[in-house]
């Protein structure tokens, strides 16, 4: 049975630099906590009191609008997982094992609400078939955690990365999403992106966790065998 292991990381995910010297005073985490499974992150996301705090904290900078307050509380004080496999340290080349996972992150939606529905919208998809789907830290979006099939390439970076694209592409085609870009902007549009974040594309990407009773988790029944798509 796949049990979708991924690494756990602590925060912070960047530097925390002094405000006053811009020197370098807590330096990134780039080891892993420990290894986690699929069932695991659930369990946290849903009944850590810990974590409810400080998404709790994250998400009042989101809803006062101080953009930069939000950015620095959720790369300081959220862990994170990988969702493509375990790693031994943070980097593409440190992968020990594929999970099977890869996570589809839409942003800057319009209303809590929004991001609700659409949570439910994408864990009913029958083609992505995601065996986990969250709010996001700040709450105006939704993670999704894919599962797709190992074997279909011998390459594991060749395979997460065309299934990654093909998750992308098929969530803003069919959900009418116009790219995120990473400066924020819809260049079409002139307004915050929203929809699909195409910031990380590779095996390290790493995904925020954040609080939310409500996340959806298939049953492991009904993941015991590998997504397969033609």
């Amino acid at each position: 049975m796949n049990q979708f292991k991924m690494s756990l990381f602590l925060p912070p995910i960047s530097p925390v630099k002094d405000s006053a010297t811009g020197r370098t005073v807590q330096p990134p985490t780039l080891t892993p906590y420990k290894e986690i499974t699929l069932q695991e992150v659930y369990k946290l996301i849903t009944s850590s009191e810990r974590l409810k705090t400080l998404t709790e904290t994250v998400r009042r900078a989101a809803e006062n609008g101080d953009e930069k307050a939000y950015r620095m509380l959720k790369q300081q004080t959220l862990p994170y997982v990988t969702p493509c496999g375990v790693f031994s340290y943070r980097k593409s080349d440190s992968l020990t094992g594929p999970s099977g996972l890869i996570v589809v992150d839409i942003d800057h939606l319009d209303s809590r609400g929004e991001a609700e529905k659409l949570k439910r919208q994408l864990f009913d998809d029958r083609l992505l078939h995601p065996v986990l789907a969250f709010t996001s830290p700040s709450g105006y979006g939704v993670k999704a955690f894919i599962p797709y099939d190992l074997a279909r390439i011998p390459d594991t970076r060749q395979n997460t990365s065309e299934n990654i694209h093909w998750a992308m592409n098929y969530v803003q085609a069919i959900y009418d999403f116009h790219s995120s870009h990473p400066d924020g902007e819809d260049k079409k549009t002139n307004r915050s992106g929203k929809g699909v974040d195409r910031s990380g594309k590779d095996l390290v990407r790493a995904c925020f966790l954040s609080y939310d009773e409500e996340a959806l988790i298939l049953s492991l029944i009904h993941i015991s065998e590998p997504t397969r798509r033609s």
